[in-house]
Parts: structure tokens; sequence; C-alpha cells
């Protein structure tokens, strides 16, 4: 259902959402911060449940319950490795826990070191990420304001040539500086590309830190506290990126500035460092913090109370490098450098120096930062009984404050016109920049939930949840059955609607993404990479859903038990960011549509909408066995799920066409589809997990098969070595553990690989971007593992 419609909660409370929004403009809390070494468990409720936590809670809840009550100290260690490319990954962790009858402490730590894994070590993933703006010239016609001008240009030294109107001459040692020719801008010479892909890394180097603590106190027989804090600091140290952006305005360079070759203005397509340069980097730095405060006490009358307040935050710093326009003209104007005089040769890169490439950079910097302060109170209780038992309630209230604020360096951030109120560009010669943020937002909340039970073998949930947001309000109700039909067989259902307030990310974001799109004004649709700028929409509605499911537990034996769940979900005012592919189809000349006097594209502006419709539903099968043999304990598992339909409204696309719309009217359904040019993700239609235990006195062996089935793409000019088809994909794991005694000290070792049969992930042609999909499909091939745990 996508990364926002699912509610994440710690210890059952809230959990900020992170200062970053997904490349599919999805919101979502930031699971890494979550304290591996302290987990107990994780609590799955896979159907809507707004009524009971709130908005978020679309299509269930995923509860991170951290362990507490812990006596003694576990000490754990552990290391893997990328078997193709060497990228290694290692962790320590320590848990510990003390206390006395009344008081109990239990603290947790964990370091981990990745190191990165380029994308070079897996060419098939980035064959097709190919800019064509690496370093070219179109030459021009007779232009009107030159006297005696002629469709003629002549070029020297490299350069030499007589060149006719409109033929794009390259850079002559392109493929020397490692750079790519293919066919001329206007059909005629040759333009030379940019191999970016393998500039990025697939996995980057990063370290992580993290403390967590708990403390437990029986302040008396009937009241208790919990308090909790939680730290993490995870940075990404390389991330490198592109020598540098294309400069998108695609200026005219007149004969004697910029080292120009030419007698007559040629048009430069190209970027001011191409493939000869070196990655610069693009660091993150991300701190998230968590404190927790809890009472819980019972009533004289049997019942009992809870009383809490959490805040939690998320600070991030990203800084991405670009050049500084305004430098960058006056240096191939010759006005250049700290001395005011150096010349930027656009020609000839070798003629640069460092230092006045050092003069023109710029590395951006930008602080996003979301906060969350949460305070909950629930009453439980028996109201009365019932013929078949006593009926349970609860209720409570919540009220909740949040806040999203933005800074960036001067450079990066933009400025209102003082005369016309227009926002003024950054003077960068890519990056767009934005204005400054810093809103906050409260709400708060009523909701009750009663426990009926109707028959001996029927019972029944109701519950009902009234939220008041900032500006708007929400009453949600829930009701859920269960019917024990036979001693073996249950029987389930529930029906909900749901709703899901837009974030203030949504609301106020503004940040430019990189993206391959195929551009329908040119023949073949060759691929550009190009800006597409984001920006948020403060006309934003909550997003609501009605939704549905029946289900059935049968126990077929005592040993073996089968799950099967339908499940609907019927959406209105879907909150998602427009696709900028789409939005490019529909209209190649829209406003939104960034074009150069030429009518080469530069960009798209999208912003974050409210989608009409969406309906889908689908089954979700649960199979366990488990029984006891000569050989040992033995488990089986199989956990599966499969779309039946995923409908959103037709668009003037082409692959809506090949869907069955009609212009704009009627539906498509886009199960089975990547989805390039839609809001929807790319959907396979099946996804299947299979695990397979065996245990025996000190041994342990898990074998783990994961099946995601074969999808489609629709793009267009598919080149060759690629198909439409996204082939299917199984990957297996193999773990191994061995329990023993060193010492007195119980120990368990434990060795593993994963993708054992190291499996590629399946080739897409998705224009300029990475050849795979990241949603489904893991690049990073065979990983194998060890770790050892000592419990002291």
């Amino acid at each position: 259902m996508g990364l926002s419609s699912t509610l994440v909660l710690v210890n059952g409370k809230r959990q900020t959402i992170a200062a970053a929004v997904a490349n599919d403009g999805s919101v979502f809390v930031d699971t890494s911060t979550i304290p591996m070494a302290a987990l107990e468990r994780v609590e799955i409720l896979k159907e809507g449940a707004t009524a009971t936590y709130g908005s978020d809670a679309v299509a269930g809840v995923a509860n991170f319950i951290l362990r507490k009550d812990v006596e003694g100290i576990e000490i754990s260690t552990g290391y893997e490795e990328i078997t193709d490319g060497g990228a290694g990954k290692y962790d320590v962790n320590f848990l510990a826990g003390f206390g006395n009858d009344t008081t109990r402490v239990t603290v947790a730590g964990t370091m981990i070191k990745q190191d990165s894994l380029s994308s070079a070590e897996r060419p098939y993933t980035t064959e097709n990420a190919i800019s064509g703006l690496g370093r070219s010239f179109l030459t021009l016609p007779a232009l009107p304001f030159i006297p005696n001008d002629v469709d003629e240009t002549n070029g020297s030294g490299d350069y030499a040539g007589v060149y006719d109107a409109y033929v794009t001459v390259p850079d002559p040692n392109c493929v020397a500086n490692a750079g790519l020719l293919s066919p001329g801008l206007a059909g005629a010479g040759a333009t030379c590309g940019f191999l970016y892909g393998p500039r990025f890394n697939i996995v980057n180097e990063e370290e992580k830190s993290q403390l967590y603590a708990n403390l437990t106190h029986e302040l008396s027989d009937t009241l208790s506290m919990t308090a909790e804090l939680g730290w993490t600091h995870h940075e990404v140290l390389d991330n490198p990126q592109s020598p540098s952006y294309p400069n998108l305005t695609f200026p005219l360079i007149f004969p004697g500035t910029g080292g120009s070759p030419f007698d007559r203005p040629v048009q430069w397509y190209g970027r001011p460092l191409g493939a000869e340069a070196p990655s610069p980097l693009a660091p993150r730095d991300s701190e998230a913090i968590r404190a927790s405060l809890q009472l819980d006490g019972e009533l004289n009358n049997g019942w009992n109370w809870m009383g809490a307040l959490t805040y939690s935050e998320n600070d991030r710093v990203a800084r991405q490098p670009d050049t500084i326009a305004s430098r960058l003209n006056a240096a191939i104007a010759g006005n250049g450098g700290t001395s005011g005089n150096e010349t930027f040769n656009l020609f000839d890169p070798s003629a640069n120096s460092q230092e006045l490439i050092d003069w023109m950079s710029h590395l951006t910097y930008t602080n996003r930062k979301t906060e969350m302060t949460v305070a909950d109170f629930v009453v439980s209780g028996e109201l009365f009984d019932m013929a078949a038992g006593p009926v349970g309630f609860a209720a409570g209230a919540q009220w909740r404050d949040e806040s999203y604020a933005v800074k960036r360096d001067d450079i990066y951030t933009q400025t209102n016109d003082p005369v016309t109120g227009d926002l003024i560009p950054v003077d960068l010669i890519f990056l767009g920049g934005g204005t400054p943020v810093d809103v906050s937002r409260d709400s708060y909340a009523l909701f009750a939930e009663a426990n009926l039970p109707l028959t001996d073998t029927l019972e029944a949930s109701v519950a009902v949840r009234y939220e008041n947001l900032s500006s708007d309000s929400s009453v949600d109700p829930k009701l859920s059955l269960r019917w024990q039909a036979t001693d073996k067989l249950v029987l389930r259902a529930s029906a909900s609607s749901a709703f899901r307030e837009p974030s203030l990310v949504q609301l106020y974001n503004q940040g430019t993404s990189l993206q391959g799109l195929d551009d329908p004004n040119v023949a073949g649709n060759r691929a550009s990479f190009v800006r597409v700028n984001a920006r948020g929409n403060t006309n934003l509605q909550p997003e609501t859903s009605t939704n549905i499911n029946i289900g059935a537990v049968y126990d077929v034996t005592d040993n073996l038990t089968v799950r099967l769940d339908y499940w609907s979900f019927d959406y209105e005012d879907v909150i998602t960011v427009e696709n900028a592919q789409g939005k490019l189809d529909a209209l190649p000349d829209g406003p939104d549509v960034i074009r150069d006097a030429t009518g080469t594209l530069g960009g798209v502006n999208v912003e974050y909408i409210n989608a009409e419709t969406v309906d889908t539903d689908g089954i979700d099968l649960s199979i366990d066995w488990s029984g006891s043999t000569e050989l040992g304990e033995i488990g089986l598992s199989l956990a599966a799920t499969r779309f039946l339909s995923y409908e959103i409204p037709c668009t003037a696309t082409l692959s809506a066409a090949q869907r069955g719309c009609t212009g704009t009217s009627g539906t498509q359904d886009v199960v089975g589809y990547f989805n390039y040019d839609n809001f929807a993700r790319s959907m396979p239609e099946t996804k299947v997990n299979v695990t397979a235990n065996w245990s025996r006195n000190n041994h342990k062996v898990a074998l783990m098969g994961f099946y995601t089935s074969s999808y489609e793409t629709t793009r267009g000019g598919i080149p060759a070595g690629y198909s439409s088809s996204i082939d299917s994909w199984l990957t297996l794991d193999l773990q191994y553990a061995y329990s023993f005694e060193v010492g007195g000290t119980e120990a368990i070792l434990t060795l593993g690989a994963k993708n054992l049969t190291d499996e590629d992930a399946p080739k897409l042609y998705d224009a300029a971007n990475f050849s795979y999909d990241p949603k489904h499909h893991d690049p990073r091939g065979q990983i194998v593992y060890g770790r050892i745990k000592f419990a002291l």
C-alpha cells in the first residue's frame, strides 16, 4: 500500500516521521532508528485501524516492542560481506539489565560500520544511466544581429573544421576523457555524453551509533512508571555524485570566450566538469531522539488507566554539490577566480586549474527537522456482564503537536523579488533550492472501543474515533466480528473507515531530484537526465478510505494451521506527488515542462496532489506446520500475498492507453506493471515467503525463500538486451545457529548467507535511471555473515 499507509509505533507510541522524503514522494518513519539490540518482538495488525490508532493507520499498524526487565548482560558482534565487491559491514551490540523488585533498568547500545559498494561493481544496473549532456556544442544558423553572418562555423585546434548550421560538435577527446559518443542533437554530428551511473553507490559508506535505556519503577501497589530514552546518530560518509550537473540554460558561447575555438557563437550542451573529473561527495548526517514517560495505575473498581507523554525528533543534514551560476558565467567571460581575470575553458578541461574549479563549486547545506510530542490517556475495564461474559471497554484521548523546519545556506535559499514578490532563482546551475520553512500544528482525538461477547462463539468489537485536525475533522468507526464456527474453524471480518492527514513535509516541502525521462517530442524518445522540482501543496485534503477484511483461521490438525484473508481498500483523495514522466507525456509543452529556446528538455515541475480514487483488493494466505521427529523438531511456514486489483483513474498517457484507457475517462488496473508514469508503485501481482526450520539439541537450521512474481513495463523504445517483461525473482537465505557454553557463559554462534545462489536482480529498462527496481529487488548479490552472542 506504500510507505505512508502503515502506522509505525514504538512500544505503542507514535514516532515522528523522518525529515526526508522517499523518491516516490512518500513520508515514512525511519525504522533504522529503532534499536535492534533491544527489540523483543514486532506486532502486526493487517487491517485498517484508524478508529483505534488515528491518522496513518490506513492499511494497518507495525508496533515495535522493546525489551525491559532484562537480567544480566548480553554482548554480540557480527560481520557480513558482499561476496562480489567485498563491501563489509560489522556491528557491536550490548544489552544489560539490573535492579530489584521495585526498580529495573535496561540499557542497550549499538555501533555499526558499513563499507561502500559502487554500482560499477554491478555494471548491469547502470548501463543505461547515460546523460547526453557531457561536453557538446551546437552550431547555429546565421544570426540577424551579426552583419554578413553566414550558416558556416569554422573551428580551430582540436575542433578544426567547417561546420554547417545545426551540427553538434563533441569534445574531440570525448572517448579519451571517458565520455560516450552518440548521434547529434539535430541529427547531424555527434554528442559527447556522460555515463554517470558508475559514479553512484549501491551501498554507501556509513556509520551508525545507538543508545537506548528504559527504567521501570513500582511507585505503589497500584501505580507504576516507565521512562524511556533513545538516541541514534547515522552518518553517510561518501555518497559520490556526478562531477557537476549540466547547465540547463544551454547558453550561447561567443568567439573569444570560454576558450572557444569557433569563429561564431555556438550553443553549449554540457556540464562544467565531465567524465574526466573525479566525483564530489554528498554526505548525509541524521540524528534521532526519542523520550517517553508513562504512568500505569489501577483504580479501586478494577479499572486501569494509562497516561503517557512522548517526544521524538529527527534532525537531518544533507549536503549536495553544484556550481555557482554567476561565478561560472564570470569565468567563461574571463573574469573568474579570486584574481578576477581567469577563464574557464569549456572546450579543454585540462586547461582549468583546480583553484578555479573550487572557486566556482559549492556544497549546498540543507537542514530538515521534524518533531512530534504526543500525550495519551486511556482507561479500560469491564462495563457490565452479558450472558456470554463481561463487556470489555476502553476509552481515551490523545493530543499531538508536530513541527517541520527547513534551513538552507544563503546561496541555496530562495528569496522574493522586492518589486514583483516572485521567487528569485538561486545562484546555482541546477539545484533549485527553496524557501525557509518553520511550521507546526496540533490535533486532538477522542476514542472508545468495546468488546461484546454476543454468544459463547460470537464476539463483536466496536470502535469509534473523533479526530480534530488543524484544518479538518474526522469521525471513523470500526466493526469487527469473530465467530468460532467449530473447534477448528474461526471466521472473522471487519469494516472500518480511515484517514491520513497530509504531512507537513507534503504541505511545505521543496526539493529537486534527478530523473531520467523520455521526451515525447524527441524521435525515438531518447532519455534525458533532468531535474524534477517537487513542491508542497498547502491545499491538500486528508486522504480517506473504506476498508473491509474477511478472514478464516482453520486448525487442520494440532500441527497445521491455515489462515486466509481477503482485504479491500477504497481510497479517496489519495495523497501523492505528481509523476514527472506522466505529466511530460500528457502535456509535453505544458507550463510545468522546462525547455530552452530550441525545445530541449531541462526539467519538470511537480507538486503533491490529491488523486481521485484508488480501489484495491487482494488475498493473504499463510500456512504453518510444525512437528517432532526422531531427527529433531521441524517447522514449515508459507506467507503469500496477491493483488487482485489496484484501479486508479485513467490518464492521457501511452501506458494508460495500453491498459484500456481512452483519454482520462474510466479507470485502469495497474497490478502487474512497473508504473513508471503514474503515481502507483511498481506492483508485482504475487509475493511469497517460505521458511523451513529444523532444530535438534544445540543446533538450528533455517532455509528461507523469497519469491516475487514477474511484471511488465509499458515503456516504449526498449533497446536490445531488454524486454518489456521484468522476470520473476527467487532468492534463498540459509542460516545455522549453534548454542554452547564457555566457562558457564551461554553463547550462540550464527553463520549464514543471504541470496545463497547469488542471483542478479532482474533487469529492467527504466530510461536513464538504474536498470533494476529497488522497491522489490536487491542488486547486492550473495552476502555471507557470522555472528556471536554471549549472555553473561
